[in-house]
């Protein structure tokens, strides 16, 4: 009689590689992409002249030219599975991460679904078919599909992570050539436009956004109020009230735009100091696990060897 759950391991195999046929099977907009490719070749050959008009696909990752797109055909199947929750936290994490228009949402839940099938078939080799529900196999598949179903979404929010903290070391400097600029007499769209051509990175690119929202006719707060809530950033959200604010109210802009750079540099700074207050703590944890035993042994491990000696040549042993 077949054991259960190696029964349900062939399924989920069985399973896997029909959802991998339907990924790789062509479709018919490929074969005409593919058509076209062709003739444009042959054309080329013929004439000696002229580029490939797609060869800026070809300079792409293959995780941009194949896994995404076989992802995207079973996005279908899988998206009205997956909860409203979840997507909406794929599409936070997209924006604040900078992938729009790279990946969306439903190619992240549904990469997830397939990694946590696909990984604990690849553990199969070490870990064993599972004879019960209880035996280390089962717990290392287990593992396994959850870290295949996290691993999209933390890689999403560890670049998230990262721009954040890129865009938060930029803002004081950026805020300081904004208040040069509204000072020298430029409105606040032009002093961004200026920010946005003398430098690069997340904080550029964010600017570039919200002014090209701005000229498509979107309100210049509005547009402020939503960079805030895409990048997520708690420094940036407080200087787009501030600003808000004194545009409703009334007052000298170049001020708060000041004090805004100012009081990012103490937090910064005080940040600074919180990591280096946490230091000591942390180093405590590999000096404990690795550094004290290595060092017990260089200085003991002689003197132990002498001691066990001496105790073996004395008479009566």
């Amino acid at each position: 009689m077949l054991d259960p759950m190696f029964l349900l391991m062939c399924i989920c195999g069985f399973g896997a590689l029909v959802l991998a046929g339907i990924a790789l099977q062509p479709s018919s907009e490929t074969s005409s992409i593919s058509q076209r490719l062709e003739g444009l070749k042959g054309q080329q050959q013929r004439t000696g002249t002229g580029t490939l008009r797609d060869q800026d696909e070809m300079n792409k990752s293959i995780v941009t030219r194949m896994i995404l797109p076989a992802v995207d055909k079973l996005s279908k199947l899988f998206g009205q599975l997956t909860p409203v929750r979840s997507l909406n936290l794929a599409k936070l994490s997209i924006m604040r991460a900078g992938m729009q228009g790279k990946v969306t949402p439903t190619q992240i839940t549904t990469l997830s679904y397939i990694l946590m099938g696909v990984v604990p078939l690849m553990s199969l080799s070490f870990a064993g078919v599972p004879t019960s529900l209880l035996s280390k196999s089962t717990a290392i598949l287990v593992i396994g599909a959850l870290l295949g179903y996290r691993l999209p979404f933390g890689y999403v929010q560890g670049k998230a992570k990262a721009r954040q903290h890129e865009i938060r070391k930029a803002l004081p400097f950026t805020l300081d050539l904004i208040s040069i600029s509204v000072e020298a007499g430029m409105a606040l769209d032009g002093a961004m436009a200026i920010v946005m051509e003398k430098t690069t990175g997340p904080m550029a690119e964010e600017l570039s956004l919200t002014l090209r929202e701005v000229r498509l006719g979107k309100g210049r707060n509005e547009a402020l109020v939503d960079m805030g809530d895409r990048i997520g950033v708690e420094e940036l959200k407080s200087f787009v009230t501030a600003v808000t604010y004194i545009a409703r109210l009334g007052g000298s802009l170049v001020d708060v735009i000041r004090i805004q750079a100012q009081a990012m540099r103490i937090k910064r700074r005080q940040r600074a100091e919180e990591k280096a207050m946490k230091t000591p703590v942390k180093i405590m944890i590999p000096l404990v696990l690795f550094i004290f035993p290595s060092m017990f042994i260089v200085i003991l491990g002689p003197a132990a060897i002498t001691m066990m000696e001496q105790m073996r040549n004395m008479p009566g042993h």
